[in-house]
Protein backbone atom coordinates (compact mmCIF):
# COMPACT_ATOMS: atom_id res chain seq x y z
CA UNK A 1 0.00 0.00 0.00
CA UNK A 2 2.65 2.55 0.79
CA UNK A 3 4.67 2.19 -2.13
CA UNK A 4 2.06 3.69 -4.21
CA UNK A 5 2.23 6.65 -2.65
CA UNK A 6 5.78 7.58 -3.63
CA UNK A 7 8.72 6.82 -5.98
CA UNK A 8 11.43 8.37 -7.54
CA UNK A 9 9.42 10.78 -9.23
CA UNK A 10 8.34 12.14 -5.31
CA UNK A 11 11.88 12.46 -4.88
CA UNK A 12 12.95 14.74 -8.11
CA UNK A 13 9.84 16.65 -7.74
CA UNK A 14 9.99 17.31 -3.98
CA UNK A 15 12.85 19.86 -4.07
CA UNK A 16 11.42 21.76 -7.42
CA UNK A 17 8.00 22.00 -5.34
CA UNK A 18 9.86 23.67 -2.12
CA UNK A 19 11.90 25.93 -4.45
CA UNK A 20 8.17 27.28 -6.03
CA UNK A 21 6.71 27.50 -2.63
CA UNK A 22 9.78 29.35 -0.82
CA UNK A 23 10.09 31.36 -4.32
CA UNK A 24 6.60 32.56 -4.02
CA UNK A 25 6.87 33.41 0.07
CA UNK A 26 10.13 35.59 -0.15
CA UNK A 27 8.65 37.16 -2.92
CA UNK A 28 5.42 37.98 -0.45
CA UNK A 29 8.01 38.80 2.32
CA UNK A 30 10.22 41.05 0.26
CA UNK A 31 7.34 43.19 -1.22
CA UNK A 32 6.00 43.79 2.15
CA UNK A 33 8.47 43.84 5.13
CA UNK A 34 9.44 47.41 4.45
CA UNK A 35 5.68 48.22 5.56
CA UNK A 36 5.36 46.05 7.95
CA UNK A 37 8.79 44.62 9.73
CA UNK A 38 6.23 41.34 11.39
CA UNK A 39 6.54 39.39 7.76
CA UNK A 40 10.69 38.57 8.74
CA UNK A 41 8.21 35.72 10.52
CA UNK A 42 6.57 34.77 7.10
CA UNK A 43 9.01 32.40 6.06
CA UNK A 44 10.06 31.12 9.40
CA UNK A 45 6.05 30.09 10.37
CA UNK A 46 5.60 28.97 6.82
CA UNK A 47 8.76 27.02 6.86
CA UNK A 48 7.12 25.39 10.53
CA UNK A 49 4.02 24.76 8.40
CA UNK A 50 5.61 22.57 5.78
CA UNK A 51 7.51 20.60 8.17
CA UNK A 52 4.59 19.52 9.93
CA UNK A 53 2.51 18.75 7.02
CA UNK A 54 5.72 16.51 5.79
CA UNK A 55 5.93 15.05 9.45
CA UNK A 56 2.29 13.71 9.54
CA UNK A 57 2.89 11.81 6.06
CA UNK A 58 5.92 10.59 7.23
CA UNK A 59 4.35 9.26 10.68
CA UNK A 60 1.17 7.91 8.76
CA UNK A 61 3.06 5.57 6.64
CA UNK A 62 5.79 4.66 8.56
CA UNK A 63 4.28 4.36 12.47
CA UNK A 64 0.38 4.03 11.85
CA UNK A 65 0.67 2.34 8.32
CA UNK A 66 -2.60 4.21 7.11
CA UNK A 67 -4.94 6.31 8.25
CA UNK A 68 -6.92 9.41 7.14
CA UNK A 69 -4.76 11.59 5.14
CA UNK A 70 -3.42 8.91 3.20
CA UNK A 71 -7.21 7.97 2.39
CA UNK A 72 -7.79 11.51 1.19
CA UNK A 73 -5.39 11.55 -1.08
CA UNK A 74 -6.10 8.14 -2.47
CA UNK A 75 -9.44 9.58 -2.62
CA UNK A 76 -8.27 12.72 -4.37
CA UNK A 77 -6.19 11.05 -6.74
CA UNK A 78 -9.13 8.63 -7.85
CA UNK A 79 -10.89 11.71 -8.38
CA UNK A 80 -8.15 13.58 -10.28
CA UNK A 81 -7.36 10.62 -12.67
CA UNK A 82 -11.16 11.11 -13.71
CA UNK A 83 -10.25 14.19 -14.69
CA UNK A 84 -8.25 12.91 -17.13
CA UNK A 85 -11.23 10.57 -18.56
CA UNK A 86 -14.43 12.02 -17.92
CA UNK A 87 -14.27 15.66 -17.50
CA UNK A 88 -18.19 16.54 -17.06
CA UNK A 89 -17.85 13.51 -13.99
CA UNK A 90 -15.13 15.04 -12.86
CA UNK A 91 -16.32 18.52 -12.28
CA UNK A 92 -20.16 17.63 -11.32
CA UNK A 93 -18.46 15.51 -8.31
CA UNK A 94 -15.65 18.45 -7.72
CA UNK A 95 -19.30 20.71 -7.36
CA UNK A 96 -20.53 18.58 -4.89
CA UNK A 97 -23.45 16.25 -6.74
CA UNK A 98 -21.98 12.89 -5.17
CA UNK A 99 -24.80 10.90 -6.80
CA UNK A 100 -24.58 7.00 -7.65
CA UNK A 101 -24.56 7.79 -11.45
CA UNK A 102 -21.39 9.94 -10.77
CA UNK A 103 -20.11 7.14 -8.90
CA UNK A 104 -21.03 4.50 -11.49
CA UNK A 105 -18.27 6.57 -13.32
CA UNK A 106 -15.78 6.13 -11.29
CA UNK A 107 -16.17 2.37 -11.36
CA UNK A 108 -16.60 2.20 -15.18
CA UNK A 109 -13.29 3.90 -15.77
CA UNK A 110 -11.41 1.41 -12.87
CA UNK A 111 -11.64 4.01 -10.97
CA UNK A 112 -13.57 2.47 -7.93
CA UNK A 113 -14.18 3.26 -5.18
CA UNK A 114 -13.47 6.41 -3.55
CA UNK A 115 -13.43 6.75 0.05
CA UNK A 116 -15.90 8.88 1.82
CA UNK A 117 -17.68 9.21 -0.98
CA UNK A 118 -21.10 8.76 1.19
CA UNK A 119 -20.28 11.08 3.61
CA UNK A 120 -20.30 14.69 2.37
CA UNK A 121 -18.15 16.42 5.03
CA UNK A 122 -15.42 14.22 4.75
CA UNK A 123 -15.76 14.29 0.89
CA UNK A 124 -14.97 17.92 0.54
CA UNK A 125 -11.52 17.34 1.75
CA UNK A 126 -11.17 14.93 -1.26
CA UNK A 127 -12.81 17.74 -3.72
CA UNK A 128 -10.32 20.08 -2.28
CA UNK A 129 -7.19 18.30 -2.65
CA UNK A 130 -8.09 16.83 -5.82
CA UNK A 131 -7.13 20.25 -7.95
CA UNK A 132 -4.02 19.73 -5.67
CA UNK A 133 -2.91 16.53 -6.54
CA UNK A 134 -3.65 17.66 -10.79
CA UNK A 135 -1.12 20.74 -9.74
CA UNK A 136 1.54 18.29 -7.72
CA UNK A 137 1.35 15.89 -10.50
CA UNK A 138 -0.46 13.23 -8.50
CA UNK A 139 2.26 13.61 -5.58
CA UNK A 140 1.34 12.89 -2.26
CA UNK A 141 4.23 14.72 -0.63
CA UNK A 142 3.18 17.35 -3.32
CA UNK A 143 -0.26 17.57 -2.87
CA UNK A 144 0.59 17.85 1.68
CA UNK A 145 3.43 20.75 0.66
CA UNK A 146 0.58 22.84 -1.35
CA UNK A 147 -1.79 22.15 1.16
CA UNK A 148 -0.15 23.51 4.29
CA UNK A 149 1.19 26.43 1.97
CA UNK A 150 -2.41 27.58 0.83
CA UNK A 151 -3.80 27.32 4.69
CA UNK A 152 -1.02 29.09 6.14
CA UNK A 153 -2.78 31.93 4.42
CA UNK A 154 -5.60 31.99 7.23
CA UNK A 155 -3.11 31.43 10.35
CA UNK A 156 -1.22 34.36 9.02
CA UNK A 157 -3.85 36.68 8.69
CA UNK A 158 -4.87 35.86 12.20
CA UNK A 159 -1.09 36.65 13.67
CA UNK A 160 -1.41 40.02 11.64
CA UNK A 161 -4.50 40.94 13.43
CA UNK A 162 -3.41 40.37 17.04
CA UNK A 163 -0.43 42.15 16.19
CA UNK A 164 -2.17 44.92 14.75
CA UNK A 165 -4.46 44.66 18.17
CA UNK A 166 -1.88 44.46 20.70
CA UNK A 167 1.34 46.06 19.19
CA UNK A 168 4.87 44.78 20.60
CA UNK A 169 3.79 41.38 21.25
CA UNK A 170 4.56 39.83 17.75
CA UNK A 171 7.22 37.31 19.77
CA UNK A 172 4.78 36.14 22.13
CA UNK A 173 1.69 35.81 19.27
CA UNK A 174 4.57 34.17 16.52
CA UNK A 175 4.80 31.22 19.05
CA UNK A 176 1.12 31.11 20.57
CA UNK A 177 -0.34 31.16 16.36
CA UNK A 178 2.43 30.40 14.38
CA UNK A 179 4.37 28.03 16.61
CA UNK A 180 2.30 25.49 18.24
CA UNK A 181 3.54 22.40 18.03
CA UNK A 182 0.06 20.11 18.10
CA UNK A 183 -1.48 23.01 15.59
CA UNK A 184 1.61 22.74 12.83
CA UNK A 185 1.32 18.85 12.74
CA UNK A 186 -2.30 18.26 13.09
CA UNK A 187 -3.30 21.38 10.72
CA UNK A 188 -1.44 21.03 7.93
CA UNK A 189 -1.38 17.99 5.99
CA UNK A 190 -4.41 16.82 4.31
CA UNK A 191 -7.15 16.27 6.77
CA UNK A 192 -10.31 18.00 7.76
CA UNK A 193 -8.65 19.89 10.78
CA UNK A 194 -6.17 21.76 8.26
CA UNK A 195 -8.90 23.34 6.37
CA UNK A 196 -11.78 23.84 9.43
CA UNK A 197 -8.62 25.69 11.46
CA UNK A 198 -7.54 27.62 8.67
CA UNK A 199 -10.91 28.81 7.78
CA UNK A 200 -11.88 29.91 11.69
CA UNK A 201 -8.67 32.23 11.12
CA UNK A 202 -9.92 33.35 8.03
CA UNK A 203 -13.35 34.01 9.80
CA UNK A 204 -11.86 35.76 12.87
CA UNK A 205 -9.88 38.23 10.72
CA UNK A 206 -12.67 38.82 7.97
CA UNK A 207 -14.85 39.62 11.37
CA UNK A 208 -12.10 42.26 12.39
CA UNK A 209 -11.95 43.93 9.18
CA UNK A 210 -16.01 43.62 8.06
CA UNK A 211 -17.30 44.54 11.54
CA UNK A 212 -15.04 45.80 13.85
CA UNK A 213 -12.40 47.95 11.70
CA UNK A 214 -14.34 48.66 9.38
CA UNK A 215 -12.35 48.02 6.22
CA UNK A 216 -11.82 46.20 2.81
CA UNK A 217 -15.51 45.11 3.21
CA UNK A 218 -16.71 43.79 0.46
CA UNK A 219 -12.86 41.94 0.19
CA UNK A 220 -13.32 40.72 3.62
CA UNK A 221 -17.28 40.32 3.43
CA UNK A 222 -16.77 37.85 0.08
CA UNK A 223 -13.47 36.23 2.27
CA UNK A 224 -16.05 35.84 5.19
CA UNK A 225 -19.06 33.51 3.51
CA UNK A 226 -16.33 31.54 1.56
CA UNK A 227 -14.32 30.37 4.78
CA UNK A 228 -17.94 29.94 6.67
CA UNK A 229 -18.96 27.71 3.75
CA UNK A 230 -15.73 25.39 4.32
CA UNK A 231 -16.76 25.26 7.83
CA UNK A 232 -20.14 24.37 7.92
CA UNK A 233 -19.36 22.13 5.28
CA UNK A 234 -17.15 20.07 7.01
CA UNK A 235 -17.24 21.12 10.64
CA UNK A 236 -20.15 23.08 11.93
CA UNK A 237 -19.87 22.91 15.23
CA UNK A 238 -16.86 25.00 14.62
CA UNK A 239 -18.91 27.28 12.62
CA UNK A 240 -21.25 27.33 15.89
CA UNK A 241 -19.03 27.88 19.03
CA UNK A 242 -17.12 30.89 16.64
CA UNK A 243 -21.06 32.74 16.68
CA UNK A 244 -21.22 33.98 20.26
CA UNK A 245 -18.15 34.88 20.89
CA UNK A 246 -18.16 36.63 16.95
CA UNK A 247 -21.47 38.33 18.00
CA UNK A 248 -20.28 39.72 21.47
CA UNK A 249 -17.13 40.74 20.07
CA UNK A 250 -18.86 43.01 17.45
CA UNK A 251 -21.60 44.17 20.04
CA UNK A 252 -19.06 44.77 22.46
CA UNK A 253 -17.05 46.91 20.43
CA UNK A 254 -19.59 49.36 19.75
CA UNK A 255 -19.47 50.51 23.46
CA UNK A 256 -15.29 50.14 24.20
CA UNK A 257 -15.26 54.11 24.66
CA UNK A 258 -16.94 53.51 28.06
CA UNK A 259 -14.51 54.35 30.66
CA UNK A 260 -16.72 53.33 33.33
CA UNK A 261 -15.22 49.29 33.87
CA UNK A 262 -17.96 49.08 37.01
CA UNK A 263 -20.60 50.34 34.06
CA UNK A 264 -18.97 47.73 31.51
CA UNK A 265 -19.11 44.78 34.21
CA UNK A 266 -22.69 45.69 34.91
CA UNK A 267 -23.58 45.75 31.01
CA UNK A 268 -21.93 42.65 30.30
CA UNK A 269 -24.38 40.16 30.74
CA UNK A 270 -27.12 42.19 28.70
CA UNK A 271 -24.44 41.72 25.95
CA UNK A 272 -23.62 38.29 26.36
CA UNK A 273 -27.75 37.13 26.23
CA UNK A 274 -28.05 39.38 22.97
CA UNK A 275 -24.85 37.60 21.44
CA UNK A 276 -26.44 34.31 22.61
CA UNK A 277 -29.77 35.38 21.08
CA UNK A 278 -28.29 36.26 17.56
CA UNK A 279 -26.14 33.52 17.50
CA UNK A 280 -29.53 31.41 18.24
CA UNK A 281 -30.89 33.37 15.12
CA UNK A 282 -28.70 32.73 13.00
CA UNK A 283 -28.41 29.15 13.63
CA UNK A 284 -32.05 28.90 13.22
CA UNK A 285 -31.63 30.76 9.89
CA UNK A 286 -29.21 28.50 8.17
CA UNK A 287 -31.08 25.83 9.37
CA UNK A 288 -30.74 22.19 7.65
CA UNK A 289 -26.87 23.45 6.35
CA UNK A 290 -26.02 22.77 10.03
CA UNK A 291 -27.38 19.45 10.26
CA UNK A 292 -27.61 18.21 14.29
CA UNK A 293 -25.95 21.15 15.08
CA UNK A 294 -29.10 23.66 14.16
CA UNK A 295 -30.57 23.28 17.55
CA UNK A 296 -29.34 22.50 21.41
CA UNK A 297 -31.72 19.45 21.64
CA UNK A 298 -30.20 17.84 18.47
CA UNK A 299 -26.55 18.91 19.54
CA UNK A 300 -26.94 17.17 22.55
CA UNK A 301 -28.50 14.16 20.83
CA UNK A 302 -25.16 14.19 18.40
CA UNK A 303 -22.97 14.59 21.37
CA UNK A 304 -24.10 11.99 22.91
CA UNK A 305 -23.63 9.47 19.51
CA UNK A 306 -20.20 11.19 19.43
CA UNK A 307 -19.32 10.44 22.62
CA UNK A 308 -20.57 7.06 23.40
CA UNK A 309 -18.97 5.93 19.97
CA UNK A 310 -15.41 7.47 20.81
CA UNK A 311 -15.52 5.46 24.62
CA UNK A 312 -16.17 2.48 22.12
CA UNK A 313 -13.87 -0.71 23.64
CA UNK A 314 -11.80 -0.37 20.16
CA UNK A 315 -10.08 2.65 21.38
CA UNK A 316 -8.84 0.59 24.39
CA UNK A 317 -6.63 2.96 26.75
CA UNK A 318 -7.11 5.81 24.41
CA UNK A 319 -10.48 6.74 25.82
CA UNK A 320 -11.50 8.80 28.89
CA UNK A 321 -14.49 9.25 30.82
CA UNK A 322 -15.92 12.23 32.04
CA UNK A 323 -19.10 10.55 33.11
CA UNK A 324 -22.29 9.48 31.78
CA UNK A 325 -24.58 12.10 29.83
CA UNK A 326 -28.24 11.66 29.94
CA UNK A 327 -29.93 14.06 27.51
CA UNK A 328 -30.60 16.93 29.98
CA UNK A 329 -29.74 20.26 29.98
CA UNK A 330 -28.59 19.40 33.78
CA UNK A 331 -26.47 16.84 32.73
CA UNK A 332 -24.94 18.41 30.59
CA UNK A 333 -24.12 21.79 32.77
CA UNK A 334 -22.75 19.34 35.53
CA UNK A 335 -19.59 18.09 33.15
CA UNK A 336 -18.96 21.73 32.26
CA UNK A 337 -15.58 21.51 34.84
CA UNK A 338 -14.35 18.28 33.62
CA UNK A 339 -15.36 18.69 29.99
CA UNK A 340 -13.48 22.19 29.50
CA UNK A 341 -10.29 20.79 31.92
CA UNK A 342 -10.15 18.40 28.99
CA UNK A 343 -11.12 20.32 26.46
CA UNK A 344 -8.34 22.74 27.03
CA UNK A 345 -5.32 20.64 29.18
CA UNK A 346 -5.94 17.44 28.30
CA UNK A 347 -3.78 14.71 27.51
CA UNK A 348 -2.29 15.82 30.96
CA UNK A 349 1.54 14.04 31.00
CA UNK A 350 0.15 10.59 32.70
CA UNK A 351 -2.18 9.96 29.65
CA UNK A 352 0.16 9.62 27.26
CA UNK A 353 0.34 6.34 25.54
CA UNK A 354 2.43 7.16 22.64
CA UNK A 355 5.01 9.83 20.93
CA UNK A 356 2.39 11.94 19.54
CA UNK A 357 0.20 12.02 22.29
CA UNK A 358 2.93 13.12 24.36
CA UNK A 359 3.33 16.05 22.17
CA UNK A 360 0.41 17.74 22.75
CA UNK A 361 0.69 16.49 26.60
CA UNK A 362 3.98 18.58 26.54
CA UNK A 363 2.06 21.81 25.57
CA UNK A 364 -0.90 21.01 27.28
CA UNK A 365 1.23 21.06 30.40
CA UNK A 366 3.11 24.71 29.47
CA UNK A 367 -0.53 26.29 29.04
CA UNK A 368 -1.94 24.72 32.33
CA UNK A 369 1.17 25.94 34.14
CA UNK A 370 0.70 29.41 32.80
CA UNK A 371 -3.14 29.47 33.34
CA UNK A 372 -2.46 28.63 37.01
CA UNK A 373 0.44 31.54 37.33
CA UNK A 374 -2.04 33.93 35.64
CA UNK A 375 -5.02 33.19 37.61
CA UNK A 376 -3.07 32.83 40.87
CA UNK A 377 -0.98 36.40 40.44
CA UNK A 378 -3.66 38.10 39.44
CA UNK A 379 -7.00 36.65 41.19
CA UNK A 380 -9.89 35.36 39.66
CA UNK A 381 -11.60 39.47 39.57
CA UNK A 382 -8.70 40.91 37.50
CA UNK A 383 -8.30 37.99 35.12
CA UNK A 384 -12.20 38.58 34.29
CA UNK A 385 -11.71 42.07 34.83
CA UNK A 386 -9.23 42.40 32.37
CA UNK A 387 -10.69 40.04 30.01
CA UNK A 388 -14.06 42.24 29.82
CA UNK A 389 -12.27 45.38 28.67
CA UNK A 390 -11.27 44.20 25.80
CA UNK A 391 -13.29 43.16 22.55
CA UNK A 392 -11.12 40.47 21.15
CA UNK A 393 -10.07 38.92 24.59
CA UNK A 394 -13.68 38.63 24.78
CA UNK A 395 -14.05 36.87 21.46
CA UNK A 396 -10.86 34.53 22.39
CA UNK A 397 -11.82 33.64 25.77
CA UNK A 398 -15.93 33.11 24.98
CA UNK A 399 -14.74 30.92 22.04
CA UNK A 400 -11.95 28.73 23.56
CA UNK A 401 -14.40 27.66 26.88
CA UNK A 402 -17.59 26.95 24.42
CA UNK A 403 -15.38 25.26 21.92
CA UNK A 404 -13.04 23.67 24.49
CA UNK A 405 -16.54 22.55 26.44
CA UNK A 406 -18.10 21.27 23.71
CA UNK A 407 -15.01 19.22 22.38
CA UNK A 408 -14.13 17.78 25.93
CA UNK A 409 -17.92 16.67 26.16
CA UNK A 410 -18.38 14.94 22.66
CA UNK A 411 -14.35 13.77 22.64
CA UNK A 412 -13.73 10.86 24.68
CA UNK A 413 -10.55 9.33 22.99
CA UNK A 414 -7.41 10.63 23.29
CA UNK A 415 -6.27 10.49 19.39
CA UNK A 416 -9.74 12.41 18.52
CA UNK A 417 -9.16 14.62 20.91
CA UNK A 418 -5.53 16.33 20.62
CA UNK A 419 -6.98 16.68 16.59
CA UNK A 420 -10.33 18.33 17.45
CA UNK A 421 -8.92 20.89 19.88
CA UNK A 422 -6.60 22.98 17.76
CA UNK A 423 -9.18 25.83 16.84
CA UNK A 424 -9.26 26.91 19.93
CA UNK A 425 -5.58 26.86 21.09
CA UNK A 426 -3.72 30.03 19.35
CA UNK A 427 -7.00 31.70 20.58
CA UNK A 428 -6.34 30.79 24.20
CA UNK A 429 -2.25 30.91 24.08
CA UNK A 430 -2.69 34.42 22.68
CA UNK A 431 -5.34 35.35 25.49
CA UNK A 432 -3.13 33.97 28.19
CA UNK A 433 -0.01 35.77 26.84
CA UNK A 434 -1.66 39.03 26.51
CA UNK A 435 -2.94 38.46 30.34
CA UNK A 436 0.78 37.73 31.22
CA UNK A 437 2.30 40.50 29.52
CA UNK A 438 -0.43 42.98 31.68
CA UNK A 439 0.45 41.58 34.58
CA UNK A 440 4.20 41.58 34.44
CA UNK A 441 3.75 45.23 33.15
CA UNK A 442 1.47 46.10 35.54
CA UNK A 443 4.07 44.76 38.63
CA UNK A 444 6.54 46.69 36.63
CA UNK A 445 4.86 49.82 36.82
CA UNK A 446 4.00 49.54 40.69
CA UNK A 447 7.40 48.00 41.64
CA UNK A 448 8.46 51.43 39.68
CA UNK A 449 6.22 53.96 41.59
CA UNK A 450 7.11 52.16 44.71
CA UNK A 451 10.51 52.81 44.53
CA UNK A 452 10.25 56.54 43.62
CA UNK A 453 7.99 56.86 46.82
CA UNK A 454 10.54 55.38 48.69
CA UNK A 455 12.92 57.79 46.95
CA UNK A 456 10.91 60.32 47.88
CA UNK A 457 10.25 59.41 51.63
CA UNK A 458 13.91 59.16 51.86
CA UNK A 459 14.40 62.83 50.34
CA UNK A 460 11.78 63.86 52.58
CA UNK A 461 13.70 62.81 55.83
CA UNK A 462 16.93 64.20 54.45
CA UNK A 463 15.71 67.55 54.91
CA UNK A 464 14.18 67.43 58.17
CA UNK A 465 16.93 69.21 60.74
CA UNK A 466 18.14 67.60 63.03
CA UNK A 467 17.33 69.01 66.51
CA UNK A 468 20.46 70.57 68.50
CA UNK A 469 21.60 67.99 71.91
Amino acid sequence: MNEALFSIKDFILFPVYLLIIFYAANQTKNNNIEANPLYKYYTRGLALKLAGGMLVCLIYLFYYGGGDTIGFYKSASLLARLGFVNQETFFSVLGGNLSNLNLLRFIENDLCCPDYYRDPQSFMVVRIAAPLVLFSGLSFFGTTLFFAWLSYAGVWRLFLVFNEVYPGLEKKFAISILYMPSVLFWGSAILKDTITFSAACWVTVCIYYVFIKQQQRAKYFFYLIISAFFLISIKPYIFVALLPGATIWILYSRITSIKSGFFRLLISPAIIAIGLFGSSAILSALGNKLGSYASVDTAIDKAIVTKNDLTRDAYGENSFDIGEIDGSLGSIVSKFPAALTAGLFRPFLWDVRNPVMLLSALENMVMLLLTLRILLSMGPFRFFGSISKEPLLIFSFVFSVFFSFSVGLTTANFGALVRYKIPSIPFFMSLLLILDDKRKTKAVAFSAETENNLGELNSNTNDVPIPAQ
